[in-house]
């Protein structure tokens, strides 16, 4: 056998027997941190969507968190995502077991503001009695520290009156179980004076009833096959049976402008880092303070900017804030006399920029989005200045300049897989357009 072809399949083999095992088992752990999902569509999903059924099994891809105006769901963990509006759906299981529904919830205290439907996790549903979760990311800055915090909110709700705040807790992820704790106080002010149970806020107080199930299954025990008890102007007539037609209110809301055929390129959390490069340095940036001839570039204007989603509106697209920096190099001849003649100066300038602003992002179709972005440009320019004979250095030019400019720019990206794609854009920027990559995570 020819030794370059045993060659050849030796390095072939290597390469399967390397590739292949990683690859399965990148897939399988794809498949095991994969969210498993079933929706449960409402009538008025059914009729605008043309939906094949009330039932849509998949995978979940966008997360439950901060009160979701949609859901994501693809086919496979890695597939195609399809967007869902919370007015379409009337309820979600995750992975086989937790429930989640919309319900009309209210917090306690000065700053809790009204009611509001929101997606809360069905913990406990008794006899008179139900309790919800809903996750929250909140973001604290305290003494130029900034805090990020996962925290679970618990609502209780008694004859499906509206539900109200009783206690929340710092948790580790959206999922978690068995974690609930108990805020006495709180349950003891929802026992007494929002419902007539003195007695049982008097046991809770004095911590005969410790935890927040065993709290609650012991009221559902007691008292919950028996007339509620309700503080006479605790609780409005509005408040009162309310969760019973909650789906039909979401679901009645108009909200076509919401609904996209597509996969959303750009929503909200998606992050992006976009590498390119420009043709040629506008004039506007070449920043040359004399009368200069012969201009050449050196290096073209190289860019690499971070893109982070921070509100979606579906079909009216979405907004992000970015980041961004470009480097380029130019130069150019000028004649400068001494008082001995003309003298060729040659400055060679070194121009660096930070840039950071605002992105509105619109999907035209799958994969494929327009975008336009307004930045504040800090440019930094090195000029470095030389007597084209001798070579001397010219100290009184050779400085460093800096000047504040504002960058807009539209352009069109496209992804050709599921995290990699090219993009052309072109406006007032450093360059007159530019082009390369963008990668999404």
């Amino acid at each position: 056998m020819d030794k370059s072809l045993l060659v050849k399949l030796l390095l072939i083999t290597f390469t399967a027997s390397f590739f292949v095992p990683e690859v399965a088992a990148r897939k399988k752990k794809e498949k095991e941190e994969a969210v498993s999902v079933i929706l449960y569509l409402n009538k008025v999903a059914n009729a605008n969507d043309n939906s094949k059924g009330m039932v849509i099994k998949g995978y979940l891809r966008s997360a439950i968190v901060n009160d979701p105006t949609f859901f994501e769901v693809s086919e496979t963990p890695n597939g195609e995502r399809i967007r869902y509006i919370s007015e379409d759906i009337d309820s979600l299981v995750v992975m086989d077991s937790l429930k989640y529904v919309k319900r009309k919830c209210k917090g306690m205290g000065f700053m809790a503001g009204g009611p509001k439907i929101r997606w809360v996790r069905a913990e406990y549903e008794g006899r008179g009695i139900d309790v919800y979760s809903a996750f929250f990311i909140t973001q604290e800055r305290v003494n130029n520290i900034t805090t990020v915090r996962q925290s679970i909110s618990y609502f209780f709700s008694i004859d499906k009156d509206i539900a109200i705040w009783v206690s929340s807790e710092y948790v580790s992820g959206p999922y978690v179980l068995g974690a609930q704790g108990a805020n006495r106080k709180q349950m003891a002010y929802y026992f007494s004076k929002i419902y007539d149970y003195q007695e049982f806020a008097t046991r809770i107080k004095a911590k005969e009833l410790t935890g927040m199930m065993t709290i609650v299954k012991a009221w559902d025990t007691e008292y919950g096959s028996v007339p509620v008890k309700r503080i006479s102007g605790k609780m409005k007539v509005d408040q009162q049976g309310v969760q019973e037609t909650i789906t039909v209110v979401s679901g009645a809301k108009s909200s076509s402008w919401k609904r996209m055929k597509n996969e959303v390129v750009f929503p909200q959390y998606m992050r992006t880092i976009q590498l390119g490069v420009s043709p040629a340095i506008a004039p506007w940036s070449r920043n040359i303070k004399h009368d200069g001839t012969g201009y050449k570039m050196y290096i073209p204007p190289i860019s690499i900017y971070t893109d982070i989603c921070f509100m979606d509106f579906s079909k009216l697209g979405s907004i992000g804030y970015l980041f961004g920096a470009t480097y380029s190099k130019y130069g150019y001849n000028w004649q400068w006399d001494n008082g001995y003649g003309l003298k060729t100066k040659e400055t060679s300038s070194n121009r660096f920029d930070i840039c950071a602003g605002l992105s509105w992002h619109l999907t035209l179709c799958r994969n494929f989005e327009a975008y336009a972005r307004v930045m504040i440009d800090l440019g930094v320019t090195g000029n470095r200045t030389t007597d084209q004979e001798s070579g001397e250095k010219m100290i009184s030019e050779s400085k460093m300049n800096t000047n504040v400019g504002v960058i807009a720019t539209a352009g069109l990206r496209y992804y050709f897989c599921r995290s990699v794609g090219v993009y052309v854009e072109g406006g007032r920027d450093i360059g007159y357009a530019s082009a390369g990559l963008s990668f999404r995570f």
